[in-house]
Order: C-alpha cells, then structure tokens, then sequence
C-alpha cells in the first residue's frame, strides 16, 4: 500500500515507450529506474550492441501516495501495477537487487513467477553477487538464482554456479510465515 513515504511502484507504458517513460519521468520531476541490458543486434550490413529495457513495458518510479495523480498524467504511461485497487509497491532491497545484477554483468533472463520451478532459498557465497540471498531455480543442471520482484510478479534468472551458494535455513516459524519456494 503506498504511503506518504517515497516508495518505488511500476507503471506499465504503452509499446516501446519504455524509454521515453523513464525520460518524461525525470523531467517532470519523479526518481524513475529504467533497467536496461546491452543485447548484440545484426541486421544484414552490420552488428551493434543496444541497451534495451530488462522488463518490457515496464518502468520503476519512487513516490508518494500525495504524487500518485501526478505521476499517472505523465505521458506514455498505460497504467500503474496495482492488486485488487491498491497500488503494488516494491521493496528497495529488489530495486537495489536488480541494479546490482546489472551492474555484475552477469546473464539475466526475466520470466513470470508463475513459471518458475520450485527451489531452496540460497545465498551466493562468493564472486560479485556475493551476499545476495533469492532461490535456486531447478530448471537447468548447473543452477539458476531467482530474485522476485514481488509488486509486479516477475522474477530475475541468473545462471550461478552451484558451487557459488550455500542453502539458507529457517526455522519452522519463519517457513510458515514465508512464500518461499521448496526444492523439488
């Protein structure tokens, strides 16, 4: 629920406006976060890396319950990410989680929660995402890490070594009260 603290939300933009969102943002005043990642593009007479947005149609501002109306009037934005009326806010440690994949470069893949496969709840041990804590997703041999962006049910893929996590335990009461996934 937003607050009359700043808290990050997701607008939802119209087709490849994405860019252009994160822009108008900015000048109207608001703190917005495009996540981009550089992908290699060729056409046929040559190649060239272009940074596109890590969520399609999706851009993160930081606001406050006063700045809601405000912030839908700014062009290119279709809606806000909101659940059963109420505005779906995320957490600064996700937006700051993202930011350090990026930063790590490391190979992020973006899929739907809801396709994800179930899988301990791990923290990476060493190597530059050292400390960050998510899931590991069963789906491939070698393991993957998940971090849930929980306001917009979307989770990051990154390919970890296995070698690189330790399996964090919980105790029974912290289990109930937690949607973590289990392993399978």
């Amino acid at each position: 629920m937003l607050s009359s603290e700043p808290q990050w939300v997701a607008v939802y933009t119209n087709p490849r406006a994405e860019k252009k969102v994160e822009k108008n943002l900015k000048e109207a005043g608001f703190e917005a976060y495009l996540p981009l990642r550089r992908e290699l593009h060729t056409w046929s007479d040559r190649k060239k890396w272009v940074e596109m947005p890590l969520l399609k149609s999706y851009v993160f501002v930081r606001i406050t319950k006063i700045q809601l109306d405000s912030m839908r009037a700014v062009p290119g934005i279709s809606f806000v990410i909101s659940f059963k009326k109420e505005v779906a806010t995320i957490p600064d440690r996700e937006i700051q989680m993202i930011k350090d994949f990026l930063a790590a470069e490391v190979d992020v893949q973006v899929r739907t929660v809801e396709r994800l496969k179930r899988g301990t709840h791990v923290r990476i041990h060493s190597g530059p995402l050292e400390g960050k804590e998510g899931m590991l997703v069963s789906d491939c041999e070698d393991g993957n890490f998940a971090v849930e962006i929980t306001g917009i049910s979307m989770a990051m893929i990154v390919h970890i070594d296995r070698d690189l996590m330790e399996e964090i335990v919980e105790d029974e009461t912290a289990k109930q009260k937690s949607k973590k996934y289990t392993i399978r």
